[in-house]
């Protein structure tokens, strides 16, 4: 007989884990919640793990996403920008033309 954890398992189970790590619930997925908007480098690759898994997913999606990413470490590599220079271009280009 196949078998697969009930919603009420899965939410003990965290309770427990988070518990044992000391830590709450809303601190926890508001952490994660943040890596993932923040795209946190450590997370990503798990992130990616799932959508590679996720039956929702479709192939040509996953790879264009792919590669816009790489285009835009590219970028970023290419012209030595930090987030927050990218985040403030606008500001930045005003100072040059001062």
């Amino acid at each position: 007989m196949i078998q697969f954890p009930s919603l009420e398992e899965l939410h003990a189970n965290l309770i427990l884990k988070l518990n044992f790590d000391d830590m709450t619930k809303f601190f926890f997925f508001n952490e994660l919640i943040k890596g993932y908007i923040s795209e946190d480098p450590d997370l990503m690759p798990y992130i990616s793990k799932i959508k590679e898994k996720s039956m929702l997913s479709k192939k040509f999606r996953l790879k264009k996403s792919s590669e816009i990413r790489k285009k835009e470490k590219e970028m970023i590599a290419k012209f030595g920008l930090e987030k927050n220079d990218i985040e403030n271009i606008f500001d930045i280009i005003e100072k040059e033309d001062i």
